[in-house]
């Protein structure tokens, strides 16, 4: 077979294009943080992971062209060689005394920190890793990267079962996100901790949804939950509440050390530029200073949250500025989002394997920067989505699968 046979043969996006419903890579020609323009209309942006919407923060932008003016577009190596700057180090510094960690390192992507801390770390002789199973999918590709034996849980309760076959797994490490990208919820990390006393794991924490956004100043899930010292390495990542690029990664410093020397994704790298490791450090200052920032935050997402809800969405027990919409059907999905940006609300859709078969929602999340108008402006297309499918009001209690969903009246509404 020709290696390239199944590209030819792979048609499913040329399908939900044909059908006017496709949802991916929309052009935005501007932005202002809670608005950007598509298709040249200026739509409220409801899809975004900009949690604080820093990335038009003035001193977050004066800080990322102050390092241009003094350090160029790009550092052009590694930070192993050539590609070491004043603003990697000073990053670092302030990420381990924020965390409460003893040391920090930085990465040019938060894919590359997951995907090549878990490929590294899993490849030691003997480890055993057990990968929960709504992980993001960097965390998971790390653990295939690392060839080790893999053990996925769905769950805390699950997990405990696992380690029960062994009193100790002293050369095992367990991985999870601390808030699920797509649903908002957060994970029992006390019951993790618990289990790690008793069973003497390590424990490896992706907080890229929870940093920036929970815990005291933004420090995250571990800091809300009380359990940071407890949790071995901690990962978060710039692109979120941190307005741009990257991710880190903070721990003990002998594991640091040992990582910064030993990871390919960072020594075969070309380092963070300066412009997006001056804006997350400038975001993190601006994090720790400002704490009317949360207030706004927290405000919006109630506003949101409560108003979504009383139309009749499921909102599926979310606790963070992520508000899914449950809708089941992935077709429906699509369908929801393009009529929903017709109406000026940029929403995502989020399908199988993001979540489980037949659980499809809308993403939304909100941020300081939304005003209230914006708000409410989402609330009414929103209503205006339930009166015209009403099919998406569920019982929270039973969530229906896609074959128990009647959508028959779609097809009606078609002809």
């Amino acid at each position: 077979m020709d290696l390239f046979e199944p590209c030819y043969e792979w048609h499913d996006a040329e399908l939900v294009k044909a059908a006017g419903v496709y949802p991916y890579f929309r052009v935005l020609s501007a932005s202002e943080g809670p608005v950007v323009t598509v298709d040249g209309r200026p739509v409220v942006m409801l899809g975004s992971n900009n949690y604080l919407g820093l990335t038009h923060h003035p001193a977050v932008l004066r800080a990322a062209h102050d390092a241009i003016d003094r350090y160029g577009t790009g550092c052009t190596g590694s930070r192993f060689l050539n590609g070491n700057i004043e603003l990697h180090e000073s990053l670092e510094r302030e990420l381990a005394e924020f965390t409460g960690k003893e040391a920090a390192l930085v990465f040019s992507s938060g894919f590359l920190a997951n995907f090549g801390v878990l490929g590294l770390l899993g490849a030691t002789e003997g480890c055993v890793l057990f990968s929960e199973a709504g992980n993001h999918a960097s965390l998971i590709d790390g653990t295939r990267l690392s060839r080790a034996e893999v053990h996925v849980f769905d769950g805390p309760d699950d997990l405990a079962g696992q380690l029960s076959t062994q009193p100790e797994w002293r050369h095992a490490l367990v991985v999870t996100d601390a808030v699920f990208s797509m649903t908002g919820k957060v994970v029992d990390l006390k019951r993790l901790v618990e289990l790690r006393r008793k069973h003497h794991f390590r424990l490896y924490v992706d907080d890229a949804h929870g940093f920036g956004v929970l815990g005291r100043q933004g420090r995250g899930v571990t800091d809300a939950l009380g359990v940071t010292p407890e949790v071995d390495l901690l990962f978060a990542t710039f692109s979120k509440s941190l307005a741009s690029l990257g991710g880190f990664v903070a721990g003990e410093r002998p594991v640091i050390d040992y990582l910064r020397h030993k990871v390919r994704t960072v020594i075969f790298s070309a380092a963070l530029p300066p412009p997006s490791a001056a804006a997350a450090l400038a975001a993190l200052r601006v994090m720790r200073e400002d704490g009317s920032l949360f207030e706004r935050l927290w405000e919006n997402v109630h506003f949101f949250r409560e108003g979504v809800e009383k139309l009749g969405y499921y909102t599926m027990g979310s606790t963070t500025p992520i508000v899914p919409l449950f809708v089941g059907s992935e077709s429906l999905a699509f369908r929801l989002c393009r009529d929903a940006l017709q109406m000026g609300v940029f929403a995502t859709p989020a399908i199988f394997p993001a979540v489980p078969l037949g659980q499809a929602l809308m993403r939304t999340s909100v941020i300081p920067a939304h005003t209230r108008a914006q708000l409410k402006k989402a609330l009414e297309v929103f209503a205006t989505l339930m009166d015209r499918y009403p099919v998406l009001r569920v019982d929270s209690t039973h969530l229906p699968t896609a074959e128990e969903m009647d959508f028959s009246y779609l097809f009606e509404q078609s002809a």
